[in-house]
């Protein structure tokens, strides 16, 4: 599958609600943990490293209008 980077967040919260809307409107979508992201989220279930989300290419368009319609 062929991924695009869709937006880069700085913290696991606003990732995981990204991800969730994806999941609502059928887009497969990965995160990505930035730096120690993955390991603050584990110890604290948080972290201010950052986090990327991809999807694939043909769905990028209607992602796109998904996530500026949730006002990050």
């Amino acid at each position: 599958m062929d991924l695009v980077l869709l937006c880069t967040v700085p913290d696991n919260f606003q990732a995981e609600i990204i991800v969730a809307a994806m999941k609502e409107n059928n887009i497969p979508v990965h995160k990505r943990d930035l730096g120690n992201a993955g390991m603050l989220n584990l110890l604290r279930g948080n972290s201010s490293e950052g986090e990327e989300i991809y999807v694939p290419r043909q769905d990028f368009c209607k992602a796109q209008e998904i996530f500026q319609g949730m006002g990050f």
